[in-house]
């Protein structure tokens, strides 16, 4: 069995953790509200066969740090793009799990050079205040 190694890195002065197993082209896993990249273990293991799967705590989630910080979407996603960058990742696929989606969403609006492609799981009221807010 493959293992869902967890790692640590530090963003902006914040510990973050993230999780990562597999080999091929990148594809990441992230969670919703009071959730944790462990949400996504065992889809994981079964993507790590053809993907490198990334899984981040997202910052007041899990184990990383919850400061005082931009919790927003928007914060959220640069989020995204920094620890990417710091892996050496330059375009991935984005799953997104409830608020995962909608800060996948976000990713994909602010950095569409960086999205191979988008998945939402369960997003909710997210993607309908979007379909609303481009009718008003």
């Amino acid at each position: 069995m493959r293992l869902f190694d967890e790692w640590e890195i530090e963003l902006h002065g914040h510990r973050v953790i993230y999780r990562i197993a597999g080999d091929g082209p990148p594809v990441v896993l992230i969670h919703g509200m009071v959730n944790s990249s462990r949400h996504w273990e065992q889809v994981a293991l079964r993507l790590a066969d053809r993907y490198t799967v990334i899984a981040p705590d997202l910052l007041g989630h899990g184990l990383s740090d919850k400061p005082r910080a931009d919790y927003s979407l928007g914060g959220y996603a640069n989020g995204m793009r920094d620890l990417l960058t710091v892996l050496g990742i330059d375009r991935a696929t984005v799953v997104g799990h409830s608020l995962g989606g909608g800060i996948a969403m976000q990713f994909a609006y602010q950095y569409p050079e960086r999205c191979e492609r988008v998945v939402l799981v369960a997003t909710g009221g997210v993607v309908f205040f979007g379909v609303l807010e481009g009718i008003l």
